[in-house]
């Protein structure tokens, strides 16, 4: 029995790292087609989310049954929970990298208003990232995982100066406002990547802490109101 469940964590294990390269190879791949002006390479990535799909629907399943069988308790339980959650991260930038493919089969056709310059560098980071995020959550690494929060605000910095520099595009030479508009969301896009592997690290942290750092802003302001309300009540 004890061999059997060791076996089925490995499986998921391996199962997790491949949906995680799956991940990374599709956002890259999108991005390049976008950038390098490839209609069919954007064509043929937009294809590709359908394998992540149905790699996240095997590995609800091994954790559906690693769950009824074995009833883990403790890190293991965590565990198992974390790669659950995580999967829905990484399908989600599956569907990121499709809308990018549908803006760079656009962009294949439309002449370019800049040069990308920022965008390889904003995918580099993201990247890494969802790289650093899954080894955070599989070796229960919680210094790697705060690296991978922290580097977050790196991303937000980009989308913030892109954003602000194809709008001042669009104003200064309107009949370029669709592409810019385009632009923003591919931005964007990589803004959200960098937050879903925020995500899978913070699931790292829960994995080997059990503390639940996910919306810790929320939750600390919260009490701050709660604690806000408390004084006015007593006064």
């Amino acid at each position: 029995m004890i061999e059997r469940y060791v076996a089925d964590l490995d499986e998921l294990k391996k199962s997790f790292i491949e949906m995680a390269d799956m991940a990374r190879k599709i956002i890259n791949d999108a991005m390049e087609a976008l950038m390098e002006r490839d209609r069919e390479r954007a064509k043929a990535t937009y294809e590709f989310d359908r394998l992540i799909d149905l790699k996240e629907i095997e590995i609800e399943e091994r954790c559906i049954r690693i769950l009824a069988l074995y009833a883990p308790e403790a890190t293991d339980l965590r565990f198992v929970v974390s790669i659950l959650k995580s999967i829905v991260d990484l399908e989600r930038v599956g569907d990121l990298a499709r809308d990018i493919c549908e803006t760079a089969i656009y962009l294949s056709e439309v002449p370019p208003i800049k040069p990308y310059v920022d965008l390889p560098r904003m995918l580099k980071i993201v990247t890494e990232m969802l790289k650093n995020a899954v080894m955070s959550l599989l070796r229960g690494d919680e210094e790697l995982a705060r690296e991978v929060i922290d580097k977050d605000d790196i991303v937000d910095s980009f989308y913030e100066r892109l954003f602000e520099e194809l709008v001042e595009i669009s104003k200064q030479n309107p009949e370029n406002a669709a592409i810019a508009v385009r632009l923003i969301l591919v931005v964007k896009s990589l803004e959200r990547v960098g937050d879903h592997a925020t995500n899978i690290a913070e699931y790292a942290i829960y994995y080997k802490t059990g503390d639940v750092v996910k919306h810790k802003k929320a939750q600390e302001y919260l009490k701050k109101l709660k604690e806000k309300q408390q004084g006015e009540n007593g006064g």
